[in-house]
């Protein structure tokens, strides 16, 4: 790690919050990006108004917290970071709840797995992304959005994919269309392994399930992704 975290004691003994805000950004620069990637697609699906929250804004929620509430304990980068990544996710999901006007339900994760799990195990059929093109007049474009080149990238390594997959256009929506189409645990989890750049124990720490929940959902979305693109 790039920050020395043993300066957080003393900028915040100091009240020097800016400066204690610099050492998180130095010490977890992928928060940034992986805070971007859930608002993106939270905007995406209607969940949230286009550009009303800024990731910085979230990002430095979640460090105001660390903030407030720092102790010796968070001298520990291992607790520092799943710290960080709990409190993000604990934002954007007020945030999303609060814009959809969701009730809070009180469900046992096991529960939520096992749902997802079933979802996921739905076959899903690409020709439904494409079904009406043939059907509407000839310079019908599919309303359909793109991963972010990076996101993509990083997504295709994460499924053992050959990146030569993006030049294909349609491969690309179908990409899209899919993961769009995860439940909102899963897609919670893919992101933290890919833009947060989490191990399974740390992604299960994050969310607070258990090791074996993190990579079952984990290999249940693989398993989805190349069976819609195969």
């Amino acid at each position: 790690m790039k920050a020395n975290l043993s300066q957080l004691k003393a900028h915040k003994q100091n009240q020097d919050r800016q400066s204690f805000f610099r050492v998180l950004t130095d010490f977890l620069p992928r928060l940034k990006g992986y805070v971007a990637a859930r608002l993106r697609h939270a905007e995406r699906s209607g969940l949230i108004p286009s550009r009303a929250y800024s990731p910085g804004d979230i990002v430095d929620g979640v460090y105001l917290e660390i903030y407030e509430h720092f102790s010796d304990e968070d001298l520990d980068p291992k607790r520092l970071k799943i710290r960080l990544f709990r409190a993000a996710d604990r934002c954007l999901e007020k945030v999303i709840r609060q814009e959809a006007q969701w009730q809070e339900r009180k469900v046992p994760i096991e529960t939520i797995v096992r749902e997802e799990l079933k979802s996921l195990e739905e076959t899903f059929y690409p020709e439904e992304v494409f079904e009406d093109i043939d059907y509407q007049q000839e310079n019908y474009q599919p309303k359909l959005l793109l991963l972010e080149e990076g996101f993509e990238d990083d997504l295709l390594d994460f499924l053992d994919l050959d990146r030569a997959l993006r030049r294909s256009e349609k491969k690309r929506q179908l990409l899209a269309k899919v993961y769009d189409s995860l439940p909102p645990l899963s897609r919670a989890i893919l992101e933290l392994r890919i833009n947060g750049n989490l191990t399974v124990e740390e992604i299960a720490e994050v969310r607070e399930m258990d090791v074996e929940e993190v990579e079952a959902i984990l290999e249940a979305v693989k398993e989805r992704f190349r069976q819609a693109l195969s």
